[in-house]
Protein backbone atom coordinates (compact mmCIF):
# COMPACT_ATOMS: atom_id res chain seq x y z
CA UNK A 1 0.00 0.00 0.00
CA UNK A 2 1.48 3.12 -0.78
CA UNK A 3 -1.36 5.51 -0.65
CA UNK A 4 -1.66 7.32 2.42
CA UNK A 5 -4.36 6.73 4.75
CA UNK A 6 -7.91 8.17 5.29
CA UNK A 7 -7.03 9.33 8.93
CA UNK A 8 -3.83 10.62 7.70
CA UNK A 9 -5.04 12.84 5.27
CA UNK A 10 -7.22 14.09 7.68
CA UNK A 11 -4.99 14.74 9.91
CA UNK A 12 -2.80 16.44 7.46
CA UNK A 13 -5.37 18.54 5.74
CA UNK A 14 -6.15 19.96 9.81
CA UNK A 15 -2.54 20.80 10.27
CA UNK A 16 -2.75 22.10 6.67
CA UNK A 17 -5.44 24.69 7.90
CA UNK A 18 -3.47 25.79 11.02
CA UNK A 19 -0.79 26.43 8.98
CA UNK A 20 -2.57 28.51 7.00
CA UNK A 21 -4.29 30.23 9.85
CA UNK A 22 -0.91 31.13 11.43
CA UNK A 23 0.59 32.65 8.81
CA UNK A 24 -2.73 34.94 8.29
CA UNK A 25 -2.06 35.57 12.01
CA UNK A 26 0.97 36.80 11.93
CA UNK A 27 0.37 38.57 8.89
CA UNK A 28 -2.22 40.41 10.85
CA UNK A 29 -0.01 41.07 13.66
CA UNK A 30 2.53 43.02 11.52
CA UNK A 31 -0.07 44.65 9.62
CA UNK A 32 -2.73 45.94 12.63
CA UNK A 33 -0.23 45.42 15.72
CA UNK A 34 -2.33 43.00 17.70
CA UNK A 35 0.06 41.36 20.07
CA UNK A 36 -2.82 38.63 20.88
CA UNK A 37 -2.45 37.33 17.27
CA UNK A 38 1.51 36.78 17.22
CA UNK A 39 0.40 34.94 20.39
CA UNK A 40 -2.04 33.34 18.70
CA UNK A 41 -0.45 32.06 15.79
CA UNK A 42 2.39 30.97 17.53
CA UNK A 43 0.23 28.28 19.25
CA UNK A 44 -1.60 27.63 16.50
CA UNK A 45 1.46 26.78 14.75
CA UNK A 46 2.71 24.32 17.32
CA UNK A 47 -0.78 22.91 17.37
CA UNK A 48 -0.35 22.41 13.44
CA UNK A 49 3.03 20.80 14.10
CA UNK A 50 1.32 18.03 16.51
CA UNK A 51 -1.18 17.49 14.55
CA UNK A 52 0.82 16.55 11.21
CA UNK A 53 2.84 14.67 13.76
CA UNK A 54 0.17 12.17 14.67
CA UNK A 55 -1.12 12.29 10.91
CA UNK A 56 2.40 10.90 10.06
CA UNK A 57 2.25 8.04 13.09
CA UNK A 58 -1.28 6.98 12.29
CA UNK A 59 -0.20 6.50 8.79
CA UNK A 60 2.91 4.12 9.71
CA UNK A 61 0.50 2.53 12.30
CA UNK A 62 -2.02 1.09 10.12
CA UNK A 63 -0.56 0.98 6.33
CA UNK A 64 2.57 -0.53 8.54
CA UNK A 65 5.26 1.75 6.34
CA UNK A 66 7.75 2.90 7.49
CA UNK A 67 7.80 7.01 7.99
CA UNK A 68 10.51 7.42 4.84
CA UNK A 69 7.96 4.68 2.72
CA UNK A 70 5.79 7.51 1.06
CA UNK A 71 6.37 11.16 -0.18
CA UNK A 72 3.61 13.43 1.61
CA UNK A 73 5.16 11.93 4.81
CA UNK A 74 8.56 12.49 3.79
CA UNK A 75 7.61 16.15 3.18
CA UNK A 76 5.75 16.51 5.86
CA UNK A 77 8.53 15.17 8.53
CA UNK A 78 10.75 17.78 6.71
CA UNK A 79 8.26 20.52 6.87
CA UNK A 80 7.36 19.82 10.64
CA UNK A 81 11.21 20.14 11.41
CA UNK A 82 11.87 23.55 9.69
CA UNK A 83 8.70 24.71 11.86
CA UNK A 84 10.49 23.32 14.90
CA UNK A 85 13.96 24.59 14.09
CA UNK A 86 11.71 28.34 13.47
CA UNK A 87 10.05 27.86 16.86
CA UNK A 88 13.78 26.92 18.28
CA UNK A 89 15.47 29.70 16.63
CA UNK A 90 12.71 32.44 17.45
CA UNK A 91 13.09 30.81 21.19
CA UNK A 92 16.72 30.77 22.07
CA UNK A 93 18.27 33.76 19.58
CA UNK A 94 17.36 37.72 19.51
CA UNK A 95 15.74 36.58 16.02
CA UNK A 96 11.78 38.03 16.33
CA UNK A 97 8.98 37.79 14.47
CA UNK A 98 10.71 34.77 12.32
CA UNK A 99 7.46 32.63 12.19
CA UNK A 100 6.00 35.26 10.07
CA UNK A 101 8.54 33.61 7.00
CA UNK A 102 8.76 30.25 8.20
CA UNK A 103 4.46 29.41 8.74
CA UNK A 104 4.01 30.87 4.81
CA UNK A 105 6.45 28.84 3.63
CA UNK A 106 5.63 25.56 5.29
CA UNK A 107 2.11 26.13 4.16
CA UNK A 108 3.37 25.95 0.79
CA UNK A 109 5.91 22.88 1.26
CA UNK A 110 2.82 20.59 2.80
CA UNK A 111 0.03 21.80 0.07
CA UNK A 112 2.57 21.35 -2.50
CA UNK A 113 2.44 16.95 -2.34
CA UNK A 114 -0.87 16.71 -1.41
CA UNK A 115 -2.24 18.19 -4.25
CA UNK A 116 0.17 16.74 -6.51
CA UNK A 117 1.55 13.95 -5.05
CA UNK A 118 4.06 11.03 -6.89
CA UNK A 119 1.62 8.66 -8.35
CA UNK A 120 2.94 5.34 -9.77
CA UNK A 121 0.54 3.55 -12.16
CA UNK A 122 1.32 -0.15 -10.45
CA UNK A 123 0.74 -0.02 -6.48
CA UNK A 124 4.44 -0.66 -5.97
CA UNK A 125 6.02 2.62 -4.95
CA UNK A 126 10.28 3.49 -5.37
CA UNK A 127 10.39 4.28 -1.96
CA UNK A 128 8.87 1.04 -0.87
CA UNK A 129 11.36 -0.51 -3.34
CA UNK A 130 14.13 0.67 -2.58
CA UNK A 131 14.45 1.70 1.06
CA UNK A 132 17.64 3.51 0.95
CA UNK A 133 16.23 6.25 -1.76
CA UNK A 134 13.89 7.14 0.83
CA UNK A 135 17.02 8.67 3.00
CA UNK A 136 18.39 9.81 0.44
CA UNK A 137 15.32 12.09 -0.13
CA UNK A 138 14.68 13.12 3.17
CA UNK A 139 18.26 14.02 3.86
CA UNK A 140 18.16 16.06 0.49
CA UNK A 141 15.07 17.96 2.24
CA UNK A 142 16.79 18.62 5.05
CA UNK A 143 19.15 20.85 2.81
CA UNK A 144 16.06 22.21 1.60
CA UNK A 145 15.07 23.00 5.62
CA UNK A 146 17.97 24.81 5.76
CA UNK A 147 18.25 26.81 2.14
CA UNK A 148 14.87 28.14 3.45
CA UNK A 149 15.62 29.36 6.99
CA UNK A 150 18.91 31.00 5.03
CA UNK A 151 16.28 32.44 2.57
CA UNK A 152 13.58 33.71 5.60
CA UNK A 153 17.31 35.08 6.93
CA UNK A 154 18.27 37.00 3.95
CA UNK A 155 15.05 38.36 3.13
CA UNK A 156 14.67 39.96 6.46
CA UNK A 157 17.84 41.37 5.88
CA UNK A 158 17.20 43.03 2.66
CA UNK A 159 13.76 44.37 4.31
CA UNK A 160 15.65 45.37 7.29
CA UNK A 161 18.22 47.29 5.43
CA UNK A 162 15.84 48.99 2.89
CA UNK A 163 13.89 50.32 5.78
CA UNK A 164 17.00 52.03 7.58
CA UNK A 165 18.28 53.30 3.96
CA UNK A 166 14.80 55.34 4.68
CA UNK A 167 15.76 56.49 7.84
CA UNK A 168 13.46 54.09 9.92
CA UNK A 169 13.78 50.59 11.69
CA UNK A 170 11.06 47.83 10.95
CA UNK A 171 10.59 46.64 14.43
CA UNK A 172 8.89 43.31 13.06
CA UNK A 173 12.23 42.42 11.86
CA UNK A 174 15.73 41.07 13.44
CA UNK A 175 18.62 43.57 13.25
CA UNK A 176 20.85 43.10 10.55
CA UNK A 177 23.99 41.42 11.96
CA UNK A 178 20.89 39.09 13.69
CA UNK A 179 19.58 38.50 10.42
CA UNK A 180 23.02 37.93 8.95
CA UNK A 181 24.23 35.24 11.19
CA UNK A 182 20.84 33.26 10.97
CA UNK A 183 21.68 33.76 7.61
CA UNK A 184 25.07 32.19 7.51
CA UNK A 185 24.72 29.60 10.21
CA UNK A 186 21.31 27.94 8.16
CA UNK A 187 22.66 28.01 4.94
CA UNK A 188 25.77 26.01 6.58
CA UNK A 189 23.74 23.48 7.92
CA UNK A 190 21.82 23.21 4.66
CA UNK A 191 24.89 23.26 2.51
CA UNK A 192 26.02 20.05 4.56
CA UNK A 193 22.70 18.29 4.01
CA UNK A 194 22.11 19.20 0.52
CA UNK A 195 25.77 17.77 0.19
CA UNK A 196 25.03 14.29 1.49
CA UNK A 197 21.72 14.30 -0.58
CA UNK A 198 23.55 15.01 -3.92
CA UNK A 199 26.17 12.58 -3.40
CA UNK A 200 23.66 9.67 -3.17
CA UNK A 201 21.57 11.20 -5.75
CA UNK A 202 25.01 10.83 -8.20
CA UNK A 203 25.34 7.24 -6.44
CA UNK A 204 21.49 6.69 -7.38
CA UNK A 205 22.27 7.52 -10.85
CA UNK A 206 24.80 5.71 -12.14
CA UNK A 207 23.90 2.63 -10.05
CA UNK A 208 20.28 2.62 -8.90
CA UNK A 209 18.63 -0.93 -10.39
CA UNK A 210 15.75 -1.26 -12.84
CA UNK A 211 14.36 1.56 -13.36
CA UNK A 212 17.06 3.79 -13.57
CA UNK A 213 17.93 7.25 -14.11
CA UNK A 214 19.38 8.46 -17.48
CA UNK A 215 23.23 9.77 -17.29
CA UNK A 216 21.50 13.80 -18.27
CA UNK A 217 18.97 13.21 -15.38
CA UNK A 218 17.82 17.43 -15.49
CA UNK A 219 16.79 17.29 -11.97
CA UNK A 220 20.51 16.10 -10.73
CA UNK A 221 21.58 18.87 -13.16
CA UNK A 222 20.08 21.75 -12.39
CA UNK A 223 20.85 21.02 -7.97
CA UNK A 224 24.31 22.04 -9.22
CA UNK A 225 23.67 25.63 -9.84
CA UNK A 226 22.03 25.48 -6.19
CA UNK A 227 25.00 23.67 -4.84
CA UNK A 228 27.58 26.15 -6.78
CA UNK A 229 25.46 29.09 -5.49
CA UNK A 230 25.47 28.06 -1.80
CA UNK A 231 28.91 27.21 -1.96
CA UNK A 232 30.10 30.55 -3.01
CA UNK A 233 28.31 31.50 -0.55
CA UNK A 234 29.63 30.25 2.04
CA UNK A 235 33.43 30.91 0.81
CA UNK A 236 32.54 34.48 0.47
CA UNK A 237 31.05 34.95 4.09
CA UNK A 238 32.72 32.42 5.74
CA UNK A 239 36.45 32.91 4.28
CA UNK A 240 36.78 36.10 2.96
CA UNK A 241 34.34 37.74 5.93
CA UNK A 242 32.57 39.37 3.26
CA UNK A 243 29.53 41.19 4.03
CA UNK A 244 26.08 43.29 2.71
CA UNK A 245 23.05 42.79 0.62
CA UNK A 246 24.78 41.05 -2.60
CA UNK A 247 25.61 37.98 -0.54
CA UNK A 248 21.55 37.91 0.64
CA UNK A 249 20.30 38.01 -3.11
CA UNK A 250 22.85 35.01 -4.11
CA UNK A 251 21.38 32.98 -0.98
CA UNK A 252 17.94 34.38 -2.45
CA UNK A 253 18.78 33.57 -6.17
CA UNK A 254 20.42 29.38 -5.40
CA UNK A 255 17.04 28.57 -3.36
CA UNK A 256 14.43 29.94 -6.04
CA UNK A 257 16.82 27.83 -8.23
CA UNK A 258 16.00 24.72 -5.90
CA UNK A 259 12.62 25.74 -5.85
CA UNK A 260 11.70 25.53 -9.25
CA UNK A 261 13.93 22.17 -9.64
CA UNK A 262 11.51 20.55 -7.05
CA UNK A 263 8.57 21.69 -8.29
CA UNK A 264 8.72 22.16 -11.87
CA UNK A 265 11.60 19.62 -12.90
CA UNK A 266 10.41 16.12 -13.47
CA UNK A 267 13.39 13.23 -13.20
CA UNK A 268 13.39 11.08 -16.40
CA UNK A 269 13.46 7.48 -16.09
CA UNK A 270 14.53 4.90 -18.06
CA UNK A 271 14.37 0.96 -19.09
CA UNK A 272 17.88 -0.42 -18.04
CA UNK A 273 18.51 -1.99 -21.51
CA UNK A 274 19.96 -5.40 -19.69
CA UNK A 275 17.02 -5.58 -17.18
CA UNK A 276 14.25 -7.68 -17.92
CA UNK A 277 11.05 -5.06 -19.04
CA UNK A 278 9.68 -3.73 -15.39
CA UNK A 279 5.94 -4.59 -13.84
CA UNK A 280 6.02 -0.89 -12.35
CA UNK A 281 5.45 2.44 -14.83
CA UNK A 282 6.45 5.24 -13.57
CA UNK A 283 4.99 8.37 -14.21
CA UNK A 284 7.64 11.24 -14.12
CA UNK A 285 7.75 12.57 -10.37
CA UNK A 286 8.39 16.32 -10.48
CA UNK A 287 8.09 16.28 -6.72
CA UNK A 288 10.88 14.24 -5.61
CA UNK A 289 13.85 15.80 -5.24
CA UNK A 290 17.44 14.93 -6.53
Amino acid sequence: MTDLTTSCLVFLGVSLGMYATASLLFQGHLWWGHASWERWGRSTLIAGIVINALGIMLHVLFSGQYPLGNMVSVISLVVITFLVAGLLLERFTSVRHFNLFVAPVAFLGLLYPLLMPVRFVDSGSMLVKYPWLGVHVFITLLGHVGFALAFCGAGAFLLQSRALKRGRLNRFLPALDTSAASTFYAAAGGFFFFSLGLGMGVIWLFGAPGEYLGRGDPKIVLALPTWCGFAWYLYLRGVQRRHGSQLKWLVIIAFVIAVINYIAVPHQFGDDPTAPASAVELVPAEGLPV
